[in-house]
């Protein structure tokens, strides 16, 4: 057992605030056009990018992005609603007049957890077939930010899955793409936001004002922004298409190939996990007309799964 606090997820020996690293995702904004935020975190660096924004529209190249000065975080040039991902980094030990946790393995060490300072844990998982137009409630109320990812569970290839955001019954819900191209497939969803889930009968627990914000059976989570990856472990993406493209044969005449952003083990390529935009969930030809408008979309954000597929049972009580 190593020396110091250590807090086990129920009927398991992982410590996962001490054995997994994390990102302090400060807030998941939902966003068009131009805006800025203000935040008070002092002792942290701020980091902030745009998830789903396009970069072109026909032959339009859309230039959009975001900006930190200080602790205010803005953003602009976003044609479509996209999300912003608000990251701390922090830069030294907490100053705070309760539990604080600090980072002693590196050198200086950092701050770690706090009550005032928690970072998004794991609310859901769910498996489903989607079908097309289906929406899918998660158990996140509407008033509180969130980020999901998916990937396929088949022993090869990607789910061709995509979905819109949208409420249902004052939560969030994920509503999936329509009934056309490619078949949606057998598919995990990991849900992730600061609501507490599975709170234990006893352990330890964060509280901030009487509410609590932390306890043992928090996953928390762990993503990286702006990129693809391949992997020898699983791997699950955020949503989204990545490209529209239209490819001319003759004249007036070709087909509309249509990309989402998916996850899965490539076993006719690279042979491992991979997070990638080049999933074609459907094709169609159009025929003496102009071609249809194309675009493209930014990169998502990706999270390594095997943690969170090896205790979410424990961790949410499922």
């Amino acid at each position: 057992m190593p020396a110091g606090f250590t807090a086990y997820i129920d009927g398991t020996t992982y410590d996962a605030i001490n054995s997994m690293s994390f990102n302090f995702v400060v807030d998941i904004l939902t966003v068009s056009g131009a805006g800025s935020k203000t935040y008070s975190l002092p002792g942290f660096s701020l980091t902030a990018a745009i998830l789903g924004g396009r970069t072109t529209y026909g032959s339009s190249q859309i230039t959009f992005g975001t900006s930190v000065s200080g602790q205010v975080v803005s953003w602009s040039g976003v044609d479509t609603v996209s999300k912003v991902v608000v990251v701390a980094t922090a830069t030294t030990t907490g100053n705070y007049a309760g539990f604080v946790l600090n980072d002693y393995s590196v050198n200086p060490p950092v701050f770690k957890i706090a009550p005032p300072f928690t970072p998004f844990s794991l609310a859901q998982v769910i498996d489903l077939t989607p079908t097309g137009g289906q929406i899918l409630q998660t158990n996140v109320p509407a008033s509180m930010p969130f980020i999901a990812f998916h990937r396929s569970t088949l022993a090869s290839g990607f789910n061709n899955v995509w979905w819109t955001e949208i409420t249902q019954n004052g939560y969030w819900a994920l509503q999936f793409r329509g009934n056309f191209g490619s078949a949606m497939s057998a598919t995990r969803i990991y849900v992730f936001s600061k609501m507490m889930v599975n709170t234990p009968a006893a352990g330890f627990f964060m509280y901030d004002n009487g509410q609590i914000v932390w306890h043992q059976n928090c996953l928390p989570l762990k993503l990286t922004v702006g990129s693809t990856t391949t992997s020898d472990v699983p791997v699950a993406i955020t949503s989204g298409v990545s490209v529209v493209v239209a490819i001319p044969v003759t004249g007036n005449s070709g087909y509309v190939r249509y990309n989402c952003y998916s996850a899965g083990f490539n076993i006719s390529g690279t042979s491992k996990y991979e997070a990638q935009g080049g999933n074609t969930y459907n094709q169609v030809s159009y025929d003496n007309q102009q071609a249809p408008y194309q675009y493209s979309c930014s990169p998502p954000a990706y999270i390594e799964t095997n943690i969170y597929d090896t205790y979410y049972h424990q961790a949410l009580g499922v």
